[in-house]
């Protein structure tokens, strides 16, 4: 989605710790986005059975949401930590980004408001149906070095 490198998960997390700090300015929160659609990789604790697997849906503050990981290890612990036995826990579905916006779109569709990224760590969070205009905006703004 990105023509730049990979982003580094930690990035994200600086990237998270500006946007608190700035009171959510609009530059930061466009780096946080472009690390986001940056990462190789998004990553969903899994639910279901194959082949009818699909990402973890949770409510967070009343709205039906897309809980989203920039590591699978951050899925696998949240798994965990919300009372998921070990082997489900150990099932986490890693989706390339290329592959994320369509994967929203659908959920959208069907109802799911918006996508929480690392609920328990992070927690920032975008309306599913503005995820594709977000990325639009965050590709045609110039990165800041």
């Amino acid at each position: 989605m990105s023509e730049t490198s990979p982003t580094d998960p930690a990035t994200i997390d600086a990237l998270s710790d500006a946007v608190k700090a700035s009171g959510g300015a609009l530059g930061h929160q466009t780096a946080l986005w472009r690390a986001m659609f940056g990462l190789e990789r998004w990553f969903f604790v899994a639910r279901g059975t194959m082949p009818e697997v699909g990402p973890l849906v949770g409510v967070v503050d009343e709205a039906p949401s897309l809980l989203a990981f920039t590591t699978g290890a951050r899925a696998r612990q949240f798994a965990l930590d919300n009372g998921l036995p070990q082997e489900q826990a150990e099932q986490v579905l890693a989706v390339p980004s290329a592959n994320v916006l369509a994967m929203c779109e659908q959920l959208a569709d069907k109802g799911v408001k918006r996508v929480v990224v690392d609920q328990g760590t992070l927690g920032f969070f975008a309306p599913l149906d503005q995820l594709r205009p977000i990325h639009d905006f965050v590709e045609r703004q110039p990165a800041q070095g």
